[in-house]
C-alpha cells in the first residue's frame, strides 16, 4: 500500500486529545479515546505490511521484529531513561522502587499487567502519580504485534486467505462483545489487557485485510464519511469520561470512526489532515506520546497546579522535546544500516534493556535510596503505602471474585472458642475494608474477635439491586444475600455495614431487569432495603452499625502532607468535607425505626467545622483519593477510643 500521509495527519489528532486530556482540559474528558485511535492505525498499517507477504508465502518474523524494534525502542529507552535520571531525584523511597519495577515491566513489554496489578483502575488517584503509566498502551500493540502475525500465518496455512479474512470478522465480533463483558466484570484488567482490548485493534487488520475488495467510493461519500468518522472520534472524546463504560461498547465510536476516515481516504477530512502542519505532528506523535505523560505526572508528583499557563508550557516543552528525539533518534535509527536480526536484538534491545533493568534493581535493593531523606518522611510514606485491600487480600475481593464465601481466615483479634454470640461481623465495599484497621483498634481493646468480608463497589444493603449496570447489580445483591445468610449463621454481636455511599443522583437502582430512573421510587426503594438489612441483622440477635463514609481528598495528593516537608511547599493540605444529605437522612430514618443501631461517622475525629485535615498525630490518612491506609485508620480509632469510648463490649 502507497503512503497515506492522511494517515499520519490523524495520527496528530490521536496524540493530541490524548495531550489535552492529560492535561487537565475538561472539554475533553473522553481523550484517552486517541489511544483507540492508534489502535486502529496501528492494526490498519501493520496487517498492510504483513498480510500480503503472508498470503504469498514469504513473510519474514525476524525482519518483522526488527523493524520494530529499529523503530519503537531507542527512542524509549532515552524517555525512561531521562525520566529514571529525574525522578530519582524527587520521588520518595516507596514511589521511587515502584517506579523502578515499573521500568522493569515495561521494558519486557508487560507495563499493561504491572498498571493493572499496582495500580488498579487507570484513572485511580494512585496511577495519576506513575511516571510510565502510559506505556500500557505501547505494551498491547507489541503483544498484539507478537500473537496476530502467528494467528495469520497459521489460519492462512490450514484455512487459505479467503476463509482467513472472514474468521477475522468473525473473531471482532466475539472480541467486542468479551470486550464488553470484561468491563462488567473487572474494570481495570478490561482497560489494561490484550484480550479486551484486542478488536480495536483487529478492526484496523480487519479494514486492510478486506482493502482490496472494497468498493470504491464517489467524492461525496468520500466527503460524507471523513466528516462522519471524525465527528465519531471527536464526540467520544468530549462526552466519554473516566467514569463511563470502557472499552466494551463505548469504544466502537472511535474505532468505527479511525476506520471510516481511513477507508475515506480523498475525503475533506483527509485532505485537511494531509497538511503539513498536521503530517509532522504525526510524524512527531509517537515522541509526543511517551513524553507528555512523565512531564506532567513531574508537575502533580511536585505539587504544581496545572494553571493555563503550566499547561500550555507543558505542552510546548513535549513538543520540544518530540522534535528533538523524532529528528536525533528516532530518524537516525530507523535508518540505521543494521539489518542483521541477531545485532539489532543483541545492540539495540538487549544491551540498552540489561542497562536500565540493572539500574533498576539496585535501586529497588538500596529501597529507593531513603537515607536522603529525613527519618520522620520515610515514616510518613511507609505509614501512607500500607494498604489493607492488601493485608486482607483474602477477605476482600475484586469484583471478578464476587462469588467466594466469608473465610475463616480472615478473624479479626481473639479467634472465638464457642459459638457464643461476641463477635464483630464488617461488610461492604473497599470503604468497609478500609475501615477494618478502625475495628480491628477496637476489638483487640475488648480482647474480642471479628471477620471482615467485603467486595469492591458492592454496598451492604440485601435485597437491593444496586450497581453500574444489571450485571453488577446482580452479582452485588447475591453478594450480600451470602453475607445475610453467614450473619443468621454465626452468633455476631455487632453488624458492621460501611461503604463509598451514593448520592441520590449517582446511583443505579435496577428492579428485576429495570432501571429505576425516578429519584423518589429509587430514593424509597434504597431506604425500605436499608431498614429491612438492619432488621434482619437485628433479628439476628446483633447490634446493627452503620458507618458514614470519609471525605475524598477531591484530587488533592494523599501525599500532599509529605511533599510539603520535602519540597517545602506552600500548598494548602487542608480538605473540604461535604456532606451527602441523602445517606445522613437515609440513616437517620434507619435509626429512628431500628433505635439499636449505632451510626459512627470517622469524619468527626479529624474534620472541624467542614474542613479535614490529612494526617493524625503526623500519620498520613489516607492512600488514595478516598481510602484510609492502615496506619491512618488505626489512629483514627485511637482517638475514638479517646473521645467517645468503646461501644464494643
Amino acid at each position: 500500500m502507497n503512503y497515506r500521509s492522511d494517515i499520519d495527519g490523524l495520527r496528530t489528532i490521536a496524540v493530541f486529545v490524548v495531550i489535552l486530556n492529560h492535561a487537565g482540559f475538561s472539554f475533553f474528558s473522553g481523550g484517552f479515546v486517541g489511544v483507540d485511535v492508534f489502535f486502529v492505525i496501528s492494526g490498519f498499517l501493520i496487517t498492510s505490511i504483513i498480510y500480503p507477504s503472508i498470503v504469498e508465502g514469504n513473510f519474514s518474523l525476524t525482519r518483522f521484529f526488527s523493524r520494530r524494534i529499529k523503530r519503537l525502542m531507542p527512542v524509549l529507552f532515552c524517555v525512561i531513561a531521562i525520566t529514571a535520571i529525574v525522578f530519582s531525584l524527587i520521588m520518595l523511597p516507596q514511589d521511587l522502587m515502584q517506579f523502578y519495577r515499573s521500568i522493569i515491566w515495561v521494558l519486557m513489554y508487560a507495563g499493561n499487567f504491572f498498571m493493572w496489578l499496582n495500580h488498579g483502575g487507570y484513572f485511580d488517584g494512585n496511577s495519576q502519580e506513575a511516571p510510565l503509566l502510559h506505556t500500557w498502551s505501547l505494551a498491547v500493540e507489541e503483544q498484539y504485534y507478537f500473537v496476530w502475525p502467528i494467528m495469520l500465518i497459521v489460519a492462512v496455512r490450514f484455512f487459505g486467505a479467503k476463509v482467513t479474512a472472514w474468521l477475522s470478522v468473525i473473531l471482532f465480533i466475539a472480541l467486542t462483545v468479551f470486550s464488553q463483558w470484561g468491563v462488567d466484570v473487572t474494570v481495570g484488567a478490561a482497560y489494561y489487557l490484550l484480550p479486551t482490548r484486542f478488536f480495536e485493534l483487529l478492526i484496523g487488520s480487519c479494514l486492510a485485510i478486506f482493502w482490496v475488495k472494497l468498493p470504491e467510493l464517489g467524492r461525496t461519500s468520500q466527503h460524507g464519511l471523513s466528516i462522519i468518522g471524525l465527528c465519531m472520534v471527536m464526540i467520544s472524546s468530549i462526552m466519554l469520561t473516566e467514569h463511563s463504560s470502557f472499552p466494551g461498547y463505548n469504544a466502537l465510536y472511535p474505532i468505527i470512526g479511525t476506520a471510516l476516515i481511513i477507508y475515506s481516504q480523498k475525503g475533506i477530512v483527509n485532505k485537511f489532515l494531509s497538511t503539513k502542519a498536521m503530517v509532522y505532528s504525526g510524524n512527531i506523535s509517537y515522541s509526543l506520546y511517551l513524553w507528555h505523560w512523565p512531564i506532567f505526572t513531574l508537575m502533580r508528583y511536585m505539587s504544581i497546579e496545572l494553571t493555563l499557563t503550566v499547561q500550555v508550557f507543558c505542552i510546548a516543552l513535549t513538543y520540544a522535546l518530540s522534535m528533538l528525539s523524532y529528528h536525533y533518534i528516532e530518524q537516525p535509527f530507523r535508518h540505521l544500516k543494521l539489518n542483521d536480526f541477531k545485532s539489532i536484538t543483541l545492540k539495540l534491545y538487549v544491551l540498552p534493556a540489561s542497562v536500565l533493568i540493572i539500574v533498576s534493581c539496585l535501586g529497588i535493593y538500596f529501597k529507593g535510596y531513603e537515607g536522603r531523606l529525613p527519618e520522620n518522611v520515610v515514616a510518613m510514606e511507609k505509614s501512607l503505602n500500607t494498604h489493607s485491600s492488601k493485608s486482607r487480600q483474602s477477605c476482600h475481593s475484586a469484583f471478578r471474585d464476587n462469588n467466594k464465601l466469608p473465610a475463616e481466615d480472615c478473624i479479626l483479634g481473639t479467634k472465638r472458642a464457642t459459638n457464643e454470640g461476641s463477635g464483630v461481623f464488617i461488610f461492604g465495599d473497599s470503604h468497609a475494608n478500609h475501615i477494618v484497621p478502625f475495628m480491628e483498634i477496637l476489638i483487640d481493646d475488648v480482647d474480642g474477635w471479628g471477620q471482615d468480608y467485603t467486595l469492591d463497589r458492592c454496598l451492604p444493603i440485601a435485597g437491593l439491586n444496586w450497581g453500574g449496570d444489571l450485571y453488577k447489580s446482580k452479582r452485588c445483591k447475591s453478594r450480600n444475600d451470602k453475607a445475610i445468610e453467614h450473619i443468621k449463621n454465626n452468633n455476631f454481636k455487632y453488624v458492621v455495614l460501611a461503604a463509598s455511599w451514593p448520592g441520590i443522583e449517582t446511583r443505579r437502582i435496577f428492579d428485576d431487569s429495570k432501571r429505576i430512573l425516578d429519584a423518589k421510587e429509587k430514593e424509597q426503594l434504597f431506604q425500605n432495603s436499608l431498614i429491612a438489612t438492619l432488621q434482619l441483622v437485628v433479628k439476628s440477635g446483633a447490634t446493627p452499625i452503620l458507618v458514614e463514609d470519609t471525605p475524598t481528598l477531591a484530587g488533592k495528593s494523599p501525599k500532599c502532607t509529605i511533599k510539603k516537608i520535602v519540597f517545602d511547599s506552600e500548598i494548602n493540605c487542608d480538605v473540604f468535607i461535604e456532606e451527602n444529605p441523602f445517606i445522613v437522612k437515609a440513616f437517620q430514618q434507619a435509626q429512628a425505626v431500628i433505635p439499636e443501631s449505632i451510626i459512627i461517622k470517622p469524619s468527626e475525629l479529624f474534620c472541624h467545622e467542614g474542613v479535614c485535615q490529612m494526617q493524625v498525630n503526623g500519620t498520613p490518612l489516607f492512600r488514595d483519593n478516598d481510602h484510609l491506609n492502615i496506619d491512618g485508620a488505626k489512629e483514627l480509632a485511637k482517638r475514638h477510643l479517646e473521645i467517645h469510648g468503646n461501644f464494643i463490649n
